[in-house]
């Protein structure tokens, strides 16, 4: 039995398993804050003001949750107008949302009313 050859395979382990563990820790840190604009497929939503403690939207009513996005390997909840559905539409989907920063602050963003790119076509 080689124990030099075993200390350095334990050894070996040990230190690959700990960057692991530190690499999926930092990964799925979540990194407060919001930013200045969303792409939600052809759309893209500019951030409105300051971030607010609630989903705040000119409709008088409860925000209502749309889904959620994508942030590193975090997730975050979006909000939309009161009477608003998630959908894929673009047609159907709300002129404003807010999206939960992370912080206990939540961010209101406004469509651009110009980003509606059509989908990509193959020439042939």
């Amino acid at each position: 039995m080689n124990w030099r050859a075993i200390g350095c395979l334990v050894i070996g382990a040990a230190v690959f398993v700990g960057i692991g563990l530190l690499g999926m820790s930092v990964a799925f840190r979540a990194q407060p804050g919001c930013p200045p604009s969303l792409q939600w497929a052809d759309r893209t939503y500019l951030a409105e003001g300051a971030p607010t403690s609630s989903p705040a939207f000119t409709e008088a009513g409860e925000p209502v949750p749309i889904g959620s996005t994508f942030f590193g390997l975090t997730t975050r909840q979006m909000y939309g107008p009161p009477g608003s559905s998630p959908s894929t539409e673009a047609e159907d989907r709300p002129q404003t949302v807010a999206l939960d920063c992370a912080d206990g602050t939540f961010q209101t963003y406004a469509w651009d009313g110009v980003t509606d790119s059509p989908l990509p076509t193959s020439s042939g």
